[in-house]
């Protein structure tokens, strides 16, 4: 073709090509490669540029919108929008199920929208231009609509199918008949075996996991534990790394190292995951927000490997509700065992400060929050006093609580027993909450009326747990040795948080009135409060008979 010397040329239109599909299976076969040759042939045929960048959303759902409400479609529309794609520009696509196949008024929005921005949109099906003058037309309308209603039902019955198919594997998975396992997709100390007819432990990361909860039950935070994880390089139940194609050794070292990361977030999940007890909670897509994923049905017992004993796990909760009304903060080396237990007679908490000198080693003191801030002139306390005392009164009054490890069972046993009837005083609240805005009522009528039941059956076994606690006999002096010994364990961390736990299970809280000089110890699941001097110039309350503990309690 000849060209007049001194005349311009249009600039030839550009093409983008936009590449769809849903599924891995698409991507090992042949869709990626016949959608870019088929846009490829397409240009050339009609003189057009090709854009050296494509659009494509490899495994993402038109169905669902994720393309063009996430993906590399709505990269496009962003960049239409912008102007980084000029007007007259070419979208070709294989068909219109690669755009959409989502609701018919959904996807001819997508389509009206994209067109009205001017540009124009080229299936390659059926070798069609949609721009804005062959949208006027009805009958090409008619026709788009009709493809888009065609993808749409396809896609949905598909989904019916398939929701159909892992309802079924479900719920022969609950009743015990399933061949198989439901998925190979679970948790990261398991794998699934060869045949898919169970799971295989992997040990190292389990003998993590029970350091994890071990180092929970002992009053450990989750900051310290992660902090020591990655110290002593515990195995992480993280995703197993595979090495990539073309990656080197060092490289694929380097990145399973950094994948074997602890993260709080790690620690957090992990004591939550009731899966550690062998429970697999089925889950389904929430029915207006596809994003979600809803529980579906009860969990199945026994489906997965057991790698801990429950009451392991329930005292790990049990710690979790205990830390829950304590402050997060703490020092380094845990000296401060009292945190979160202690209060001045303001009602402000206290905390601990170092003010040990070379004529004072070891002095600390401790102060109200309040007249930290500068919000009050309440007086310090000195640590070693405050420290003895409640040491004294928890060994004197009852020394069952921290006796001999003979009634260690039963100590578990009140602990479980306390976590279980806050777990079930929470499903209650739940329950009653759903009632109002439920359509099965019958149904949680049913499961409030069982909640309410075994919430009063847990109260019943937690008051004769007490009761048998209350009974038992101690030698007191041998008690305050124990809680001394870790009371004093030259910053011993792991004496000072086991310390920290068990005066969480048996306190509810520590009043220091250091203008009066002592102090009022109030213990979980008694009526009466313990009153004990603080310093030799100190000033007893007068007690009515009705505040006044017996001489002695166990309890």
């Amino acid at each position: 073709m000849s060209v007049t010397p001194g005349t311009v040329q249009p600039p030839v239109p550009v093409a983008y090509s936009y590449v769809r599909f849903s599924t891995a299976k698409q991507e090992l076969g042949d869709s990626l490669r016949r959608q870019v040759e088929s846009a490829e042939d397409y240009c050339r045929e009609h003189g057009l540029q090709l854009a050296p960048v494509s659009y494509r959303d490899l495994g993402v759902s038109a169905f669902k919108r994720r393309n063009f409400e996430k993906g590399a479609l709505a990269a496009f529309i962003g960049a239409v929008k912008n102007g980084k794609v000029a007007e007259g520009s070419f979208l070709i696509v294989e068909q219109f199920d690669r755009l959409s196949r989502a609701y018919t008024n959904v996807a001819l929005r997508l389509l009206m929208d994209i067109v009205e921005a001017g540009i124009n949109v080229v299936t390659l099906v059926d070798r069609k231009i949609w721009d804005r003058e062959s949208i006027k037309d009805a009958s090409n309308l008619m026709l788009a609509v009709m493809y888009m209603a065609r993808a749409n039902n396809e896609s949905e019955a598909k989904a019916l199918r398939l929701s159909t198919v892992w309802k079924q594997k479900k719920l022969r998975a609950a009743d015990g008949t399933a061949p198989r396992i439901v998925t190979s997709e679970c948790p990261r100390w398991l794998r699934a075996n060869a045949g898919k007819t169970g799971f295989e432990i992997l040990q190292d990361r389990v003998e993590s996991i029970r350091k994890v909860f071990d180092m929970r039950i002992n009053g450990f935070g989750i900051v310290a534990i992660v902090k020591r994880a990655n110290q002593e390089r515990w195995p992480a139940p993280g995703k197993m790394s595979v090495r990539k194609q073309g990656e080197s050794a060092d490289d694929f070292e380097r990145r399973k190292t950094a994948g074997a990361t602890w993260h709080t977030s790690t620690v957090g999940r992990l004591l939550k995951n009731r899966a550690l007890l062998g429970e697999y909670q089925p889950r389904s897509l929430h029915p207006t927000d596809e994003a979600k994923r809803v529980t579906f049905g009860e969990p199945i017992k026994n489906y997965y490997p057991a790698v801990l004993d429950e009451s392991t796990f329930l005292r790990a909760q049990a710690t979790v509700e205990r830390r829950g009304r304590f402050p997060g903060r703490r020092d380094v080396n845990m000296r401060n065992w009292l945190q979160g237990l202690v209060q001045c007679s303001c009602g402000h908490s206290l905390v601990r400060k170092n003010k040990q000198s070379k004529s004072q080693p070891g002095y600390a003191r401790y102060y109200c929050t309040a007249r930290v801030r500068g919000a009050s002139k309440c007086p310090g306390v000195s640590a070693k006093e405050l420290e003895e005392s409640v040491l004294y009164v928890v060994s004197f009054y009852f020394p069952s609580r921290f006796g001999s490890a003979s009634l260690d069972e039963l100590k578990v046993r009140i602990e479980l027993l306390e976590s279980q009837v806050v777990t079930t005083k929470r499903a209650q609240e739940r329950y009653a909450e759903a009632i109002g805005m439920a359509d099965e009522l019958v149904t949680l009528v049913e499961k409030l009326k069982t909640a309410t039941t075994t919430l009063h059956e847990y109260e019943r076994q937690l008051s004769v747990a007490r009761a048998e606690l209350a009974d038992a006999s101690f030698d007191d002096e041998v008690v305050l040795k124990k809680l001394a010994d870790m009371a004093y364990a030259h910053d011993n961390p792991n004496e000072y948080a086991a310390l920290r736990e068990e005066l969480a299970r048996a306190l509810d809280k520590i009043v220091v009135h250091q203008d009066e000089g002592f102090i009022r110890v109030f213990a979980k699941g008694l009526a009466y409060t313990f009153v004990h001097i603080l310093r030799p110039d100190g000033v007893l309350p007068d007690l009515t008979a009705a505040e006044r503990p017996p001489e002695r309690l166990t309890a």
